[in-house]
C-alpha cells in the first residue's frame, strides 16, 4: 500500500538577498532564493518592501510555501520551516506559521 503525501501549508515574512546580477524581477530573484530551500515549494510570493544595496537588493517578502510530505507532528510544521529558511543563503526569517487547512 502507498503512503499518503501530506503537505502543509506556512505562511513566512522573510527578507531575501537578491542579486543585482539576477535573471529576471526582484519577485522572481526572491522566489528563485527561497525556491533553493530544501523540502519547500513557493506557492505564492508578494513584495512588502525594498532596501537597494551595492551588489544585492534586500526584498522583504511574505510567502505561502506549501511543505510536501510533512508526516511529522503538523504543530512543529512551522518550526521546522523557519530552521530551513533559517540556513539557507541570503534568506532570513522574521515570521513563519502554519496556516489551517480549510474545513
Amino acid at each position: 500500500m502507498a503512503a499518503a503525501i501530506h503537505t502543509e501549508t506556512v505562511e513566512a515574512t522573510v527578507t531575501v538577498r537578491v542579486s543585482q546580477a539576477a535573471a529576471g524581477d526582484l519577485a522572481a530573484g526572491a522566489r528563485a532564493q527561497l525556491d533553493r530551500v530544501d523540502g519547500v515549494d513557493v506557492e505564492d510570493l508578494s513584495i512588502a518592501g525594498l532596501q537597494p544595496g551595492l551588489n544585492d537588493t534586500t526584498v522583504e517578502a511574505v510567502a505561502t510555501l506549501a511543505v510536501p510530505d510533512a508526516d511529522r507532528s503538523a504543530e512543529r510544521v512551522a518550526e521546522r520551516v523557519a530552521d530551513r529558511l533559517a540556513d539557507a543563503f541570503g534568506v532570513e526569517p522574521e515570521r513563519v506559521e502554519r496556516v489551517e487547512p480549510p474545513g
